[in-house]
């Protein structure tokens, strides 16, 4: 991590100059953008939901995987657009990129020690791909950050119980901050702390749900808690991630014997890469438990999140909106290669499917069935990144265990080197 300091520096003009820039742009892909396909998909869920009722509608759609407070919220802005005459897609983006400020804020704050502070703040409110994500795209993955960052933000102020229950809020929206649940869990000290703080999350997560799992818990089991991503692909078949672009070339290259052997589990983990990645992220919070700051904790978290697009097959463009400010705990060996790669994918991509690169008119797959080099390359290279970045993630706990122990042996040995004889 960036070194830390005990006196913060001051934000100079510069600081303030790269905050009005993030939030012009903002303010322009918000009010003069129309978004991604999926801001599409948003309003027809939204007049679903409006015109059906919530339960109706998933069980209508199996497509509709949201939870039931933010579905019942948005499917509100269709008649606000009616009356206000501003675009759907325009409400919609309006409080995530008001979350991400408050992303920012919440990453201030965490960062005050550090002496690089405002310049990672000032990085991370200039990220093309927060940008992107909260003001442009047409999700809810950006409210992800902000919560599990909040909460973040509240252990650190010794906020226990408000800590957990932030978790459990962050599932009323969307439920990938369960990803971030086992480095909380492992970062507490003490069972019962730990099994309280899961209660927290459970019990505030779960009581949004309880109307809608007491008419058809089988529809929102199925829709939303059985949902783990999909494997996309273009019309013409180009897969838009996962490592099985480069896994299943390279298997097929290896001895006609060892394929034999090893195909079955390989298959296996392939198809079962979003459960694997649990598994992985869960050893990995273990083995981090010893890490015992508030920075340690940020870093595990951009860990866990990175297993995800490093192993898992069952990925969407959106799903790296989930851990960016996490980045910034991290090492800048990982911190700038993930937003060189990563954002150079994304808005390659987007400036292909928009036409353009202020991001204008319909974002769509359709005219485009080939994807030029620079977007397969950085897509290449981001997938490389993230699964080579996941290895080291993994092993590096496992390597300075060893290395630590090595030591304290050696020096065993020789405090005492007659015992060695």
């Amino acid at each position: 991590m960036f070194a830390e300091n005990s006196q913060s520096s001051h934000p100079g003009k510069w600081f303030w100059a790269a905050i009005a820039i993030g939030i012009l742009i903002r303010l322009y892909l918000v009010l003069f953008t129309e978004g991604t396909y999926d801001a599409v998909v948003w309003k027809y869920h939204a007049n679903g939901v409006r015109h059906l009722g919530l339960i109706e509608y998933y069980r209508f759609n199996k497509d509709m995987n949201h939870p039931p407070f933010i579905s019942i919220a948005i499917s509100l802005l269709p008649k606000i657009s009616e009356v206000t005459r501003v675009p759907f897609e325009t409400l919609l983006r309006i409080p995530f990129a008001l979350l991400d400020g408050g992303t920012l804020l919440l990453l201030l704050n965490l960062l005050d020690n550090n002496r690089h502070r405002f310049a990672l703040a000032a990085f991370y409110w200039l990220n093309p791909l927060a940008i992107i994500f909260s003001s442009f795209h047409g999700n809810t993955d950006s409210a992800i950050p902000f919560f599990v960052m909040l909460a973040l933000w509240l252990l650190s102020k010794e906020k226990f119980v408000p800590a957990a229950a932030t978790m459990g809020i962050s599932l009323w929206v969307k439920l990938p901050a369960i990803l971030a649940m086992p480095a909380f869990f492992f970062f507490l000290q003490g069972w019962r702390k730990r099994l309280l703080f899961l209660a927290v999350v459970g019990l505030v997560g779960i009581s949004i749900y309880i109307p809608a799992l007491i008419t058809d818990a089988h529809v929102v089991y199925k829709n939303i808690f059985g949902y783990h991503g999909i494997v996309i692909r273009t019309n013409s078949g180009i897969p838009i991630w996962g490592c099985y672009i480069f896994l299943v070339p390279l298997f097929n290259s290896l001895p006609a014997g060892f394929r034999q052997i090893f195909e079955r589990p390989f298959v296996f983990v392939l198809d079962n890469s979003w459960f694997v990645s649990l598994l992985l992220i869960i050893l990995l919070s273990w083995l981090r438990r010893s890490y015992r700051t508030i920075s340690h904790l940020g870093a595990t978290i951009a860990a866990s999140y990175t297993i995800i697009y490093g192993f898992s097959n069952n990925c969407a463009f959106q799903y790296f909106a989930w851990s960016i400010p996490f980045w910034l705990f991290t090492r800048p060996v990982f911190l700038l290669p993930a937003t060189l790669f990563a954002g150079g994918y994304i808005y390659s991509l987007y400036w292909l499917l928009c036409g353009n690169t202020w991001l204008l008119g319909t974002c769509d797959f359709t005219p485009h069935p080939k994807w030029p080099a620079i977007v397969t390359g950085f897509r290449n290279l981001s997938i490389l990144f993230f699964f080579t970045s996941a290895c080291v993630f993994l092993i590096g706990p496992i390597y300075e265990r060893a290395r630590s122990k090595l030591t304290k042996n050696n020096n065993k040995q020789a405090a005492h080197p007659l015992k060695t004889r």
